[in-house]
């Protein structure tokens, strides 16, 4: 076996941080859904607790009791507002994470289409030489068939 040229060694490096992208993408991919799940959690909690309020508010409720769920539910936007913003940051980093294994990917690519291109050429010159040498033996077979 040939020993190992740089071009095979790139090709073993890109291929590492192409795998490496994937992964990080990976997890990046399952913190958004986990944030996403958060977020679907929140406002199911908060439609919930409004049904109660609502119901509560039909049988009768006092003041303080009324005050109270609305600053709980006033609570509960602002968490929602704030997982939305982790949602929106967390889908931005899927997007670079995305674009850094495209990177990645092409890059690989890159080195792959050089080296097919140097084991195709290596093909072929190996071919070239064992022509030669077929014709170089039936040109000293013709030769000696003459003599």
């Amino acid at each position: 076996m040939p020993a190992a040229t740089a071009l095979d060694t790139l090709l073993e490096l890109a291929t590492d941080q192409r795998d490496a992208a994937a992964v990080a993408l990976g997890r990046l991919y399952n913190a958004h859904r986990h944030s996403q799940q958060q977020l679907d959690a929140l406002i199911a909690y908060r439609q919930e607790y409004r049904q109660r309020l609502e119901a509560h508010m039909a049988e009768g409720l006092s003041m303080a009791s009324l005050d109270n769920y609305r600053r709980f539910l006033t609570s509960l936007d602002g968490a929602i507002a704030h997982q939305r913003q982790a949602l929106a940051h967390s889908e931005q980093r899927v997007a670079g994470g995305k674009h850094q294994w495209q990177d990645r990917q092409r890059r690989l690519q890159s080195y792959d289409v050089l080296a097919t291109r140097r084991r195709d050429s290596a093909v072929r010159a190996e071919a070239k030489r064992e022509q030669q040498t077929t014709d170089e033996f039936a040109s000293r077979l013709g030769v000696r068939g003459t003599r």
